[in-house]
């Protein structure tokens, strides 16, 4: 019974899928759009190295792979276009002229375009009320939502932007997916209260 030894009174609490914002601190409006994301991943590689009959492995160097994450498109916040001018902004020009022919796009452009990339896990919250208050009064109640996870996309960057897929016979929301390299994670596990 060492699985429950350590919880609290009602159990243990598993992170959700479904509890988490992802921040762009250069893109506003983007965080109650969005519908879904992967979390950052890594590989670390590795170099065999042979001796007769036996092979032994070093590590090499560490790769972290591109996530991806999903946004409703709206007319306000125009998504869509918030990603156009992403592109725009990190030095893409329309090709019309022999000057924006010699025009290019620089790592420095593109990681300011988005600013840094963050994905908060939350737990399930709570409002705590003053002692003695009534239930139904929200007046002095306290959120007491945590982050109980946060990664921090290093020099990050958009790769792919998909608009979506137009169609007579779908009545679904429109969808734009987004592709995000970023040089390197952080991870901090220790749960803060969010304060928005």
């Amino acid at each position: 019974m060492a699985f429950f030894a350590n919880t609290g009174p009602g159990g243990f609490e598993p992170k959700r899928q479904f509890r988490f914002l992802i921040n762009f601190t250069e893109l506003s409006g983007l965080t109650f759009m969005a519908t879904d994301t992967t979390k950052p991943s890594y590989e670390l590689g590795t170099m065999p190295h042979k001796i007769l009959n036996h092979q032994f492995n070093f590590p090499t160097t560490v790769t972290w792979s591109p996530i991806t994450v999903g946004f409703i498109d709206a007319i306000d916040p125009n998504v869509g276009s918030k990603f156009y001018n992403a592109l725009r902004n990190a030095g893409y020009v329309n090709p019309t002229s022999e000057t924006a022919l010699v025009t290019g796009i620089t790592k420095v452009q593109s990681t300011s375009t988005i600013g840094e990339v963050k994905i908060k896990q939350l737990d399930g919250g709570g409002i705590i009320l003053p002692a003695g208050a009534d239930p139904g009064e929200v007046l002095g109640a306290v959120d007491t939502t945590n982050i109980v996870e946060e990664w921090t996309l290093k020099n990050a960057f958009i790769t792919k932007v998909s608009f979506g897929t137009l169609s007579y016979a779908a009545t679904e929301m429109l969808k734009i997916e987004c592709g995000i390299v970023y040089d390197y994670a952080t991870y901090s596990g220790t749960p803060t209260v969010y304060a928005g």
